[in-house]
């Protein structure tokens, strides 16, 4: 009896355990099952959205990749597809999406290598050359690695190195014609003529490669109308250009552009072709009009748009070129009546702002103020609504109004590196110590690697006598990294200087080679200091040098100091 009992118990233990056993199996399949279909179908959708990407349409590119992502967070390939479409869009979030990439498969050059080529795509240098520094020195030997040595060498503007990887390149890859065609762009861009020379037969021979002749061709007809030697083969050429099927829009505007400044019979007769088939074309037909403005033409502009229907007139892009080209007129009644009481659908920040403008130069400045509050408010948030606005205020010659623009674009990751170089580069020609320290500040803080901007901070505030501590540790590091660099040097010397160091800044300076110290920037600061340490005729050699240089107030007022005291 026991025995019975005891088997009963065992098999209802066995019966109990296979059951428990069978669901945690159950499960674990259904999960494996699970995650297995969602990678399955996580590169379907990736390689949907490649699909997509290379017939054209980001849109559905997009779509594609982002559900791919929703499937697998990690998917590298629809990762790639996301960047190629940002990077088509030219959206600065591309450099985010090739970083993840790179990130995710940190052994893969070729990712790498595209982050670096995104990150020169939008100007971002710093990134740009890190990336490539990461890259092994058995991967560099590549014609890839190069081409894009080459681009950060010609954004630098280190026409030498440009010149030597280009040349690395098309050894490395001969028969890669798109590779020729940089090459032949770079030597173009050289002083030399014989270089020259040699870039415009690279060119002209990729006339005859069906995918390159487009470029090859418009960089010729640049180069011609930049000698303004032979106009005649300047038409032949765009004429040549504007007849490919792969010609764009702005292929005929050049052509037509070209005729306008040779004043050739033929402008007229195809300005009207070209406006009867931009007519359809709303992306066009605004070209179109932008370049009539720009060409001094805004009143036949406008003459043209009142002949057109008023749906054509109302698809974007189309209202906002003839807000430009009323604006140009200065024809402020016109514009109000054009953009009041209309829709621009999301563009409504861009109608607020052009009526704004009408308004403040009839010096209706509350109803102004009220429309620019709204247009700021309407594209708060948005980078490339913000950015829209300041590059119309820049026209406008709004200079408050793009100095506020620009800091809230500062508050934006994918767009506050181009914000901060553009008040830089306001506050440099303005001649404002402050508004710099500020700017470096941030860029300082948001690219700690960028010795550049660390040293430029460390100058800034040596002048300012902000912060100096930090800036004489800061100048001093940079100084014991690289003490070959004449911009580090310099600091480190005036961060001596202000100490009272005079010794120790004139033995700085002087280790500097003798072309490096004439440079009127470097030449100034030399200058203050040979005058401190009382070398009076070794001083006013080099404070005349320096006096051309352009200088902020904080350094004119130094080199006043040095002046009177070399008399």
């Amino acid at each position: 009896m026991e025995k019975s009992v005891e088997r009963t118990q065992r098999t209802y233990i066995k019966l109990a355990l296979g059951i428990l056993i069978g669901f945690v199996l159950s499960v674990f399949l259904c999960w494996g099952g699970c995650r297995l279909y969602s990678m399955v179908e996580s590169q379907h959708l990736s390689r949907r959205g490649a699909a997509y990407l290379s017939g054209g349409d980001l849109r559905q590119a997009a779509l594609s990749a982002r559900r791919a992502l929703q499937l697998d967070e990690t998917s590298v390939p629809a990762i790639r597809v996301l960047a190629r479409v940002a990077e088509a869009s030219d959206d600065r979030n591309a450099i985010d999406w090739r970083r993840k990439a790179a990130d995710l498969e940190p052994n893969s050059t070729e990712d790498t290598l595209a982050l670096a080529n995104c990150a020169l795509q939008f100007n971002d240098l710093a990134t740009a050359e890190k990336t490539l520094q990461r890259i092994n020195q058995n991967a560099r030997d590549t014609a890839e690695f190069h081409a894009a040595a080459a681009r950060l060498a010609n954004a630098k503007k280190q026409p030498a190195e440009v010149e030597n990887h280009w040349g690395r390149v098309v050894g490395l890859a001969p028969q890669n014609k798109s590779y020729q065609l940089e090459s032949g762009l770079a030597l173009l861009r050289t002083n030399e003529q014989a270089k020259k020379a040699r870039g415009r037969e690279t060119l002209e021979s990729l006339r005859g490669d069906e995918k390159q002749r487009a470029a090859a061709t418009r960089a010729l007809i640049v180069d011609l109308a930049a000698q303004h030697v032979d106009n005649q083969k300047l038409v032949v050429l765009a004429r040549e250009l504007q007849d490919y099927p792969e010609a764009t829009f702005s292929d005929r505007i050049l052509y037509l552009d070209i005729l306008r400044q040779l004043r050739a019979p033929e402008f007229t007769p195809y300005l009207t072709t070209v406006e009867k088939d931009a007519a359809s074309k709303p992306a066009d037909l605004a070209v179109l009009i932008s370049w009539m403005k720009a060409s001094g033409m805004s009143l036949l502009a406008i003459d043209f748009a009142r002949t057109l229907p008023d749906e054509t007139l109302s698809k974007w892009p189309v209202p906002l070129a003839v807000a430009e080209a009323y604006a140009k007129l200065a024809d402020w009644a016109a514009l109000e009546r054009w953009v009041k009481n209309k829709n621009w659908g999301q563009f409504e920040f861009m109608r607020h702002g052009y009526l704004a403008l009408a308004l403040r130069e009839q010096d209706k400045s509350v109803a102004s103020d009220q429309e620019w509050t709204t247009a700021q408010k309407e594209a708060e948030g948005q980078p490339q609504f913000l950015s829209m606005l300041t590059r119309a205020v820049v026209d406008w010659r709004w200079e408050k109004e793009r100095v506020d623009l620009l800091w809230t674009l500062t508050k934006q990751p994918e767009s506050q590196l181009e914000a901060l170089h553009g008040l830089y580069q306001k506050y440099a020609d303005a001649g404002d110590t402050l508004g710099l320290y500020r700017v470096l500040a941030r860029l300082a803080e948001i690219q700690p690697d960028d010795a550049g901007a660390q040293n430029n901070l460390a100058q800034i505030s040596l002048l300012l006598n902000a912060n100096v501590e930090r800036a004489r540790k800061l100048a001093a590091e940079l100084y014991r990294k690289e003490g070959s660099n004449p911009a580090y040097a310099s600091t480190y010397a005036f961060a001596l200087f202000r100490k009272g160091d005079i010794h120790g800044a004139l033995k700085v300076m002087s280790a500097l080679p003798e072309e490096q110290l004439r440079d009127p920037s470097l030449a100034a600061y030399y200058g203050i200091i040979l005058a401190a340490a009382g070398d009076t005729a070794k001083a006013r050699e080099y404070l005349k040098i320096g006096a051309s240089a352009k200088l902020l107030p904080e350094e004119k007022a130094l080199l006043a100091k040095a002046e009177s005291r070399a008399q």
